[in-house]
C-alpha cells in the first residue's frame, strides 16, 4: 500500500515537472505538419530498425491495410520512410524510417531537455548524483521489462 501511494506521488510529481512545458523548446512539434495517424505510424515504423511489415503497422494501428498504405504513402512523399522488399518473402512489403524520420523522431522525443538542462544545472552536486542514480535504476527497469 505505501509503495502504490508513493508511486502514486511520483506520478503527481512527474506531471507537475510536465505542466513546466512553458521553458521546452516546443518548435519541433509546433512545426510538426502531419496528422495523428500519420505521426503514429511514424512513431511504430521507427521503432524497427530492420523494418515492420505491412500487414504488423495496420494490425498496430488497429486499421485495415489499406489505410496503412495511405499513412506510408504519405510518409514516403515526405522522405521519412521508404518501402523494402522481405529478402525472405518477396510478397512482404517492409515500411522502415529513413534517416530524416529517425531525426524527426529524436527531435521530438528530446525537446525537453531543454528544460531538464537548466533545471539539472540548478542542483547541489549531491542531489544531481541522486537525480543520476534514480534515472540510471529506471533505466534499468525499463531495460527489463523491455527484454522480457
Amino acid at each position: 500500500m505505501v509503495q502504490t501511494e508513493e508511486i502514486q506521488d511520483i506520478l503527481k510529481l512527474q506531471d507537475e515537472l510536465v505542466r513546466h512545458r512553458r521553458v521546452w523548446n516546443a518548435e519541433p512539434w509546433l512545426e510538426l505538419n502531419m496528422s495523428t495517424p500519420q505521426f503514429k505510424a511514424l512513431l511504430l515504423i521507427s521503432e524497427e530498425e530492420k523494418g515492420v511489415r505491412m500487414r504488423e503497422l495496420a494490425r498496430k494501428l488497429g486499421g485495415s491495410f489499406s489505410n496503412a498504405t495511405v499513412l506510408v504513402d504519405r510518409l514516403v512523399d515526405r522522405g521519412l520512410v521508404e518501402r523494402l522488399a522481405d529478402h525472405q518473402d518477396r510478397r512482404v512489403v517492409l515500411v522502415r524510417a529513413t534517416e530524416e524520420g529517425r531525426q524527426l523522431i529524436e527531435q521530438l522525443v528530446t525537446c525537453w531537455r531543454s528544460l531538464s538542462a537548466s533545471l539539472l544545472e540548478a542542483l547541489e552536486p549531491e542531489d544531481l548524483s541522486a537525480v543520476h542514480e534514480a534515472l540510471s535504476v529506471l533505466l534499468k527497469a525499463s531495460r527489463q521489462n523491455y527484454e522480457a
